[in-house]
């Protein structure tokens, strides 16, 4: 009765077969100590070896030469397979051998036996689904420059409206000063000189500078110290400083206040969108460059609050004086930043100190922590800097995460 209820069909990497025999076996590992012509031994439990499962399938029918093709295909597969057992149900296992016999009892059809032996499920790493990154248009750079691109913009616009003397003249200084300070921005970033056909629109040639950011971020080398490379890249955009800060016109000057900002956040950013792809950097990693971001960011802020050159020239338009908006945008790119750091380092299962017991290597800790020899890598990455990470001695305190 209980077998018409509970019993599973079978099968093997998804390709189902009838049985008539299935035998389970299991022994365990022993290591015996015995002292020579002693009747006795010490016996120690070394705990089980994998279970050996033998299974019989039949296959008949007028189209058994295809089912046997498919359960033979299978069964020849390399590596690890899902076997469902009749009374266990499903489990990971491999076949070390099968026998395909043909005899006159069984017309068009034939028996398959089958020996499999049961191995340990791989092991996963548990994460959280971390905070899904925003669209282009309101990510941290683009919200940072939003404002004071429009600004510049509308400037422009004023300036070819009036059509006076005054204002052509400083219509096409905007231009020329861009064109001038594009090519000192790249120079000191280290990229090409790539031309910009569209200088008379702010957020075309503002986008081209924030993406040489996002192109020099993943071209970095994840080496031994990859914090070493983003602090490089951080100083050479804070040397830009304040690009537009000796013209005269106010909305392009608070334009340049803001631009180290808003390439660093892209930075930033696309640093945080590989981690979530691969992790290359440890929670006090993604700390530092946050930071990092959020102090650029004050900055700016301080910059635009201290500028208070007025252009007076009456034949130019006036400027709205209010900076509240630029503020505030900066702001909530900060806040932007800090909750995707945040889910970041959140996505992944918390930090703990362990204690070493022994001298070992990264690869035995591992086996020893995780049961898993293959994320010693990770354990080297959480605790870079090491003195000698090849003996590792006992009581040295690593960091590892808690599963």
């Amino acid at each position: 009765m209980a077998w018409q209820d509970t019993l599973y069909d079978a099968s093997f990497r998804g390709v189902p077969f009838e049985y008539f025999g299935v035998d389970d076996s299991q022994d365990k590992t022993l290591a015996t100590h015995q002292a020579p012509y002693a009747n006795d031994a010490d016996i120690h439990d070394m705990g089980n070896n994998p279970k050996n499962i033998s299974m019989t399938a039949i296959i008949d029918g007028g189209d058994y030469e295809q089912a046997l093709e498919n359960l033979l295909t299978a069964l020849d597969a390399k590596g690890l397979g899902e076997l469902v057992h009749p009374v266990f149900g499903a489990i990971t296992a491999i076949c070390t051998s099968y026998r395909v016999k043909h005899d006159s009892e069984i017309v068009d059809g034939c028996t398959v036996e089958m020996q499999f032996v049961q191995a340990k499920p791989k092991r996963t790493i548990q994460h959280f689904m971390p905070e899904p990154m925003p669209a282009a248009d309101q990510m941290a750079d683009s919200v940072i420059l939003a404002t004071s691109a429009e600004e510049l913009t509308v400037y422009q616009e004023q300036l070819i409206a009036i059509g006076s003397d005054a204002a052509a003249k400083q219509a096409r200084t905007i231009p020329e000063t861009v064109r001038s300070k594009l090519r000192e921005v790249r120079t000191t970033l280290g990229t090409n000189l790539v031309r910009v056909d569209d200088l008379l629109s702010p957020p075309v040639w503002l986008g081209s500078i924030v993406n040489d950011v996002d192109g020099i971020v993943k071209m970095l080398p994840l080496d031994y110290d990859p914090m070493s490379n983003w602090r490089r890249l951080f100083n050479r955009i804070k040397a830009i400083g304040a690009v537009f800060d000796d013209s005269d016109v106010p909305p392009l000057r608070r334009t340049g206040q803001v631009l180290p900002a808003a390439m660093i956040s892209r930075g930033v950013i696309t640093i945080l969108q590989g981690e979530q792809k691969k992790p290359m950097l440890t929670p006090d990693d993604l700390i530092a460059i946050n930071d990092e971001a959020r102090l650029q960011i004050q900055d700016a802020i301080d910059q635009v609050r201290a500028d208070n050159n007025v252009q007076n020239d009456q034949n130019l338009p006036v400027i709205n004086t209010d900076v509240t908006p630029i503020i505030r945008d900066l702001k909530r790119a900060a806040a932007q930043l800090q909750t995707l750091t945040d889910a970041t380092i959140n996505s992944r299962p918390p930090l703990i100190k362990y204690t070493v017991t022994v001298p070992c290597t990264w690869r035995l800790l591992a086996h020893l922590l995780y049961g898993d020899y293959t994320r010693a890598n990770e354990l080297a990455r959480l605790n870079r800097g090491l003195v000698d990470a090849s003996v590792i001695e006992a009581g040295t305190q690593v960091a590892r995460y808690a599963r």
